[in-house]
């Protein structure tokens, strides 16, 4: 299949979690593009996490797997998969450009800790489901629908180029004791040489409110 050829050519970033994840799961990967983009401006790390001041949710939020994202602003609708970790210790890859995965070792949206969602950038295709994460602004609302009906919404406190050589995976991974959720792509310049990109975006959101699903609007 096409995804497959699509999922070989992408260019990652190595990343340790040694201590991070449950029962020390070491290194991981970032998902990357296969293809040249043009970017926008964004932040560029390394830099502590970028903070606004954002209302925690006052209910809870049960434990429970993430099955759809909407990003409004940049018109993504997806559903979402789940990658964890190969063998080789590096992260799974979404099979498709087309949608995004959760990473399920970590905490599911809503719950204390650092949730975290990776998604391509583009393939040979052409745009994947990230292709504008880069877009995103301060305050722009990431929804996630888990399998339980419950809708979390987050609220972008910022947006950050790190170069895979420098990706901050303690900032993007480790539990800070707030209800975080962070999106992953590729970004920044690309070599043509490698065929890879030489950074990795990373939008960082906290949770904003949550919707019970009895107040969801029928479909």
């Amino acid at each position: 299949m096409w995804w497959i050829v699509a999922a070989a050519a992408l260019a990652v970033a190595t990343i340790s979690l040694w201590g991070l994840l449950p029962r020390h799961q070491p290194p991981v990967v970032v998902v990357a593009g296969t293809s040249p983009v043009s970017t926008t401006p964004v932040r560029s790390g390394p830099n502590p996490v970028p903070t606004t001041h954002v209302r925690s949710a006052p209910q809870p939020v049960a434990s429970s797997r993430p099955v759809e994202l909407s990003i409004p602003s940049i018109g993504v609708s997806t559903r979402l998969g789940e990658v964890g970790l190969q063998a080789n210790r590096q992260v799974q890859v979404p099979n498709s450009t087309a949608y995004a995965s959760w990473f399920d070792l970590g905490p599911t949206p809503g719950q204390i800790g650092s949730s975290v969602i990776l998604g391509h950038v583009d393939s040979y295709r052409g745009p994947g489901v990230f292709f504008r994460l880069r877009s995103l602004a301060v305050g722009d609302s990431v929804n996630v629908t888990l399998a339980d009906g419950v809708r979390a919404t987050f609220a972008v406190t910022g947006v950050v180029q790190y170069s895979k050589n420098d990706f901050p995976d303690a900032l993007v991974y480790a539990s800070r004791g707030v209800r975080a959720l962070q999106l992953v792509t590729c970004g920044g310049a690309f070599d043509h040489q490698t065929g890879h990109y030489e950074s990795n975006i990373v939008v960082f959101t906290r949770l904003r409110h949550v919707t019970p699903r009895q107040s969801l609007p029928a479909a």
